[in-house]
Order: C-alpha cells, then structure tokens, then sequence
C-alpha cells in the first residue's frame, strides 16, 4: 500500500488567485459603485469574506482530507471538506490513464491523472511531481499506460 499526498504548493497558488480575483473585483465594486455606498461596501465585504472563507479555510481543510491510496489491486480517492468521500476502483478494470500537466508543474504541483475505467473515470488532482512519475510507473508495470 502506498499512499499520495498532494502538493501544498498547489494550496499557495489557489490562494493566491482567489485572493488577487477577490481584489479585483473589489476595485472593480469601488471604482463602478463609488455613488452608492451602500451597495458597494454590501459587495466589497461579500468579496472579502467569500475570498476569505475559501482561501483560508475551505481549501487547506480539502488538502489536508486529500489523499490516494494505490494497493496492489485497487486505487482509492479520499477527498471532502465537511462530509469524507471514498472512491475506488480496482486497478484491472482501468482502461488507459490520461496524464495533465503545464509549464510550471514542478514549481506548483499541478499535475493531475485522470484513470479511464469501464463506465467512467477516476481524477486525481494536484499530485507532486515526484508522486506523478511514480504513479505512471505502477501503472506501467501493471500494464496500464497513459494515452499520449
């Protein structure tokens, strides 16, 4: 049994988008709603608490619960934020596995691994670099290979 983890530095970047996008459209609510106080500080506090409320606590709450789990017959994706899910799917019934990354998915872990099984499919989100190729080269010697 193995188990992955994923990348925090994935966590940092999703933080940092919410945060910059919640900035935005707080300049965004100041700059058009300017004339109706009201109105804007209702948006700019619904921004920042909704940025807040994502950045620094729903997301490390969903990494930290995130993880996967490959035994030598099946492969296991525990994920959840209030309530934990479970799902699995037995390994000799993967058909192929699609591998997605981009430029910089070293520096911030965002790789992902999509496992096609009869009927459906199975995401793993946000996996190191490292856990990546390790995970390719289970699945190669167990006769799963990733579509090009």
């Amino acid at each position: 049994m193995k188990e992955f983890f994923p990348d925090y530095s994935a966590l940092k970047l999703l933080q940092i988008i919410i945060c910059s996008l919640a900035g935005i459209l707080i300049f965004l609510s100041v700059l058009f709603l300017h004339p109706w106080k009201m109105i804007m500080w209702c948006f700019v506090g619904s921004f920042l608490l909704i940025a807040f409320v994502i950045s620094f606590f729903c997301l490390p709450i969903y990494f930290s619960n995130l993880r996967y789990i490959l035994t030598s017959s099946q492969v296991t994706v525990c994920s959840g934020i209030f309530f934990r899910r479970e799902q699995s799917i037995p390994l000799q019934s993967v058909q192929f596995a699609q591998l997605i990354t981009g430029p910089w998915d070293g520096i911030f872990g965002l790789n992902f691994m999509i496992l096609y099984v009869y009927g459906g499919s199975l995401m793993m989100f946000f996996l190191k670099n490292s856990d990546r190729r390790e995970l390719t080269e289970i699945l190669e010697r167990k006769g799963i290979f990733h579509a090009p």
